[in-house]
Formats: structure tokens, sequence, C-alpha cells
């Protein structure tokens, strides 16, 4: 039998937003996205959220949509935690707390465009260095050629 966060846990966690959800799986809205770095703090310190599982950012101008998918393996507990911020704004980083953010954060950027503050080594993971744009953002166009490489497929003509 495993062991649930307390009431005064979960009330503590309202106060950083609206929780919804039941055990074993929550998801935080956060109310102030300048929070967010002390919000993880609590989350690890306080709930043993010892993992960060996945994080999704998503363009929708003007804004980026981030979800923090999180997880207490003493607990057995699973909480989102969703929050939007300017395009213009940086997410403080976590990689700090949970070291697989320095993988996830690298991706939000390299593809979305999403810059985070302190992070330790923010540049592109899967697209080259030299690449323009971010691909998955909403104004995104993509180029007709890298370096000499036509980039769209054209079929032999059938004669």
């Amino acid at each position: 039998m495993s062991k649930s966060w307390s009431a005064s846990f979960l009330e503590a966690l309202s106060r950083w937003g609206d929780l919804q959800g039941e055990a074993p799986t929550y998801t935080l809205y956060l109310s102030r996205p300048a929070d967010w770095s002390a919000l993880a703090a609590f989350l690890k310190e306080e709930g043993a959220v010892d993992m960060l599982l996945l994080l999704t950012a998503t363009h929708a101008p003007p804004h980026y949509l981030l979800r923090y998918d999180l997880r207490s393996l003493p607990y057995l507990t699973d909480i989102a935690v969703r929050f939007s911020i300017l395009e213009t704004e940086a997410v403080p980083s976590v990689a700090g707390i949970w070291p697989a953010a320095l993988w996830h954060e690298r991706e939000a950027y390299d593809l979305v465009g999403v810059h985070f503050a302190g992070h330790p080594d923010l540049r592109r993971i899967l697209l080259p260095h030299d690449w323009l744009g971010h691909p998955l953002r909403k104004d995104y166009t993509a180029p007709d050629h890298y370096h000499d490489i036509p980039l769209y497929f054209t079929p032999p003509s059938t004669v």
C-alpha cells in the first residue's frame, strides 16, 4: 500500500493555482508563471517529486503554453503543472531541480523557441546549429533548401 500526499500538502499546492484531480493524478494550473521555480523547489522538497517525465511546449501566439509532467515515486503520484507565458519572456529553468530538464528544455527551445533563463547549455539539440527558426511555431515557414540541399521532394516525371 502506498502513502498519499497529505491534505495539508494538497492545500498548500492549491495556493499556487487551480489544483484539479485526485490521487494519484493531479493537474495544477499555475496562476503566476513567475512562481514556477519556487513551486518546482516546493514539489521536490515537500512532495518528493523526483522525476520530470515530460515537458510539452506549444506556440499559441502571443504565448507559449507549457506543461510539465512530474512524478513522485515515493507517493506513486503524478502531477502536471500547466501555465502560459508571453513569447517575449523566459521561463525559469528547472534543470537544477530535475536534471532531465537539461534535455527537455533544449528540445522546447530548438523546436518551439521557448527561452529558459538559467539553463546552463541552451542550444539546439535536434536541428543543426545554423538552422533558421523553430519549426513548431505557428509563424514558421520551412525553407526550400538547406546548404544547397533541396528539402522538398519532387517526384520524377512519368512519361
